[in-house]
């Protein structure tokens, strides 16, 4: 790989320049017009400047050939050398900036001083620039050849803050599974995709009726809305499908956390176990055992607190419960969610239910993090009212949702949401 800049009086000219020594398959990083001379700007001749770099080992593509479009192409970008070079005059050229001394100044004709380091400051920011143009032209050039709706689905997916590789490995699936006519298709290219991506969200299994003491378990990092959550669920169980539900919580460190709950199982005449030892868990597990489910609220935890995790996972392992949700919330990065899965794995989560839609930006993360996890989805939430804002999750709507950013409307019926008639808000 190979950077270099080219001047002259017109533009045309700097890349007129640049053809004739890098070639056609030069890529220009940075072009701009530059004044050199004068006084305090006055009086300054213009000129052009080109910033241009090209693979010295071009990459050997596959063509078309029957319609079909490659699924891979092999190139020399893909090769880490030419990264590692990239990162070497990167460093060289931080090491010369650091070197200088900013004390180190130079003085034009007309006694104007211009700090030395200032200059060098400046080249080097244009240099990082024109460097990360190059390192996002190498990560391009490791796609597949593409129709332009696949390029398009790739870069929405990306935009959507999925995973770079799990944006890859769907384009590439569409690719190699659509004829050529179909990848000229833009409906059918979006349907195709956005199966792939309902495959990866799946749902989890319903809940087989009639067994008495069936406890669900809600954990999670603090501030994702697990106290709201139980609160939907359980008044759902009990004011609509007519269950007796019973409330068991942990949550004793946060402050005003018991009230809160205690208020609305007052509310909702549901029965509340407050308890502080993994032992109080079990008997409290126990106490419920003829209660149709039994709703478990946990405190928040964050996941970079390994101790405070483990002695969550004491009071789950007393209760033993049939489900435990990890609660994720929808505007967490994809970074953030894959922590909190590699903490909370301790408290063996076997489902994942999604709150804050409203508030989320995109679900890519949410993509990524189902994959690597292959947790179902149970649940995601929508606001704060109670029972309302919450449904079963639903892969093609999520799918929908991860592609195109379309907002959803899920909520209980009115008929339903009269029967409960309550608010509540954590």
């Amino acid at each position: 790989m190979r950077i270099k800049k080219f001047t002259a009086d017109t533009l045309k000219e700097a890349k007129e320049k640049m053809l004739e020594e890098l070639g056609e398959d030069a890529i220009i990083l940075n072009s701009r017009k530059v004044d050199k001379g004068g006084v305090l700007g006055f009086g300054a001749s213009e000129y052009y400047e080109i910033v241009a770099a090209i693979d010295d080992k071009p990459a050997k593509i596959q063509s078309m050939q029957e319609g079909k479009y490659s699924n891979a192409a092999s190139t020399s970008a893909s090769n880490p050398e030419i990264l590692e070079n990239l990162r070497q005059i990167a460093s060289k050229f931080e090491q010369k900036r650091k070197s200088e001394s900013f004390s180190n100044q130079i003085s034009n004709t007309n006694g104007v001083v211009i700090p030395e380091g200032v200059r060098l400051q400046q080249e080097l920011l244009e240099f990082k620039s024109a460097l990360g143009e190059v390192v996002q032209h190498i990560k391009n050039s490791q796609l597949p050849i593409l129709s332009d709706n696949l390029k398009l689905i790739y870069e929405e997916l990306i935009e959507a803050d999925v995973d770079r590789d799990l944006a890859l490995s769907i384009v590439k699936t569409a690719n190699h599974k659509l004829a050529g006519e179909e990848l000229e298709n833009p409906r059918v290219v979006d349907k195709f995709v956005k199966r792939l991506i309902a495959e990866i969200l799946t749902e989890a299994p319903q809940r087989r009726p009639g067994k008495k003491g069936y406890a669900i378990a809600l954990v999670g990092p603090t501030g994702v809305g697990k106290t709201t959550t139980i609160a939907k669920l359980a008044s759902i169980h009990k004011l609509i499908k007519n269950e007796s539900v019973a409330l068991i919580t942990a949550d004793t460190y946060r402050v005003g956390a018991i009230d809160q709950l205690r208020a609305f199982a007052e509310i909702a005449a549901i029965q509340l176990e407050v308890v502080y030892t993994p032992d109080e868990m079990i008997a409290a597990i126990k106490k419920f055992s003829k209660h149709d489910t039994i709703f478990i609220d946990t405190v928040g935890r964050s996941q970079k607190s390994a101790d405070k995790l483990l002695e969550l996972s004491r009071f789950i392992d007393a209760a033993d419960p049939n489900e435990v949700h990890l609660v994720l919330s929808a505007n967490f990065s994809v970074k953030t969610m894959r922590d909190v899965y590699k903490q909370f794995k301790i408290l063996k989560p076997n489902r994942l239910l999604v709150t804050k839609l409203d508030e989320g930006a995109s679900l890519g993360s949410l993509l990524s993090i189902a994959r690597e996890s292959r947790l179902p989805l149970s649940f995601v939430t929508n606001g704060q009212n109670v029972p309302d804002d919450i449904e079963p999750a639903a892969a093609d709507k999520l799918a929908e949702l991860v592609l195109n950013s379309v907002p959803l409307s899920w909520q209980v019926s009115e008929k339903e949401n009269e029967r409960v008639g309550m608010e509540f808000h954590a």
